[in-house]
């Protein structure tokens, strides 16, 4: 996947456009959050796979199952995993929240990930893996 070359608009279009959308099994979850945002800023929609295929949580855990984990997904989609070190603006990381691990996007300083009520922001150093998109 190649980013587009107007991918920052589009990444801060994208974060603005969603910050208040709740938290949905198969529509916003933190899986499809990060596949949005990777189709915004590139134009190819890594979810399409997923997409549909589950509207609750136990449809959700079963979907991740099958394709080893939050952290599955993100290799399958973007590859192998790089240092946190190496994240950049729009790139995947991976967090630990109360819910259990959850993928988000780096903005710099900060990780925007899917929360019950919007985005939620949370330090850089929350990121326990990355993956370069």
């Amino acid at each position: 996947m190649q980013r587009l070359e107007d991918w920052p608009t589009r990444l801060a279009e994208f974060i603005e456009a969603r910050h208040e959308r709740v938290f949905s099994w198969g529509d916003s979850d933190c899986s499809l959050f990060v596949c949005d945002a990777i189709e915004a800023m590139t134009g190819a929609d890594p979810g399409a796979r997923w997409r549909g295929l589950y509207s609750s949580e136990k449809g959700a855990r079963r979907v991740l199952r099958d394709n080893g984990g939050v952290s599955g997904i993100a290799s399958l989609v973007l590859g192998s995993p790089v240092p946190v070190a190496l994240a950049g603006r729009g790139d995947v990381v991976l967090v630990d929240t109360p819910h259990g691990e959850a993928l988000a996007l780096c903005l710099g300083g900060l990780i925007a990930a899917q929360g019950q009520e919007g985005i939620e922001f949370h330090p850089m150093t929350a990121a326990k893996a990355a993956w370069k998109v």
